[in-house]
């Protein structure tokens, strides 16, 4: 129980910094941790943010469409917690999809005039109904770009997350080794077609 607290931060860093990576394949303009613009004399429903110096986890253009701007904000929970044991899988996912909505899907929208996307996943391997969605855009977007098969791309972007997951739980619990990335685009997640006669 100790360890969790540690084990998140890192998880949820580490999940932003390949959301990061990956995104800045397919996009443009993509910022780590950028700062929300100041609220002025917005009228934002009650639960929004209001803090000057709000940031969100990652910023990019063209991700919808073409010149829009989305802003993507990480939460890993942990499914054994004692404050989610007692929910089914998927209400624990909308719960904290909606947390994040209510503190900034309307900020975002009036003051930023962009798209807010929550990426909520569990430290299981789990990924909530948005950041399902999020990923098959994604797995689109690069599968157009990489001439590489969708479902090759989608694949390999389930596993990368599952294991960058398990990665930074263990790095947590036995400690830290530097490792060499690889570069999405470096990637030839086409298999070779064998016909049956």
């Amino acid at each position: 129980m100790y360890i969790l607290l540690p084990v998140l931060y890192r998880i949820r860093s580490m999940d932003w910094d390949t959301l990061f990576n990956l995104l800045d394949v397919v996009c443009k303009d993509v910022v780590k941790e950028p700062q929300l613009l100041p609220v002025t004399n917005e009228h934002l429903p009650r639960g929004t943010t209001l803090k000057q110096d709000a940031r969100l986890d990652i910023s990019c253009r063209g991700f919808y469409s073409a010149l829009d701007k989305t802003f993507i904000d990480v939460r890993v929970l942990h499914p054994n917690s004692q404050s989610n044991l007692e929910k089914p899988l998927l209400s624990m996912y909308r719960c904290h999809e909606e947390e994040k909505k209510t503190k900034y899907l309307q900020r975002i929208i009036q003051v930023e005039k962009a798209n807010f996307s929550p990426f909520v996943m569990s430290t299981t391997g789990g990924i909530a109904p948005e950041a399902t969605g999020f990923l098959n855009k994604l797995a689109q977007k690069l599968s157009a770009k990489l001439n590489q098969s969708y479902p090759n791309i989608m694949g390999y972007l389930r596993r990368k997350l599952r294991f960058e997951l398990l990665k930074t739980t263990l790095m947590a619990v036995r400690g830290f080794r530097k490792t060499r990335n690889v570069k999405i685009s470096e990637l030839d997640l086409n298999l070779i077609d064998f016909y049956i006669r």
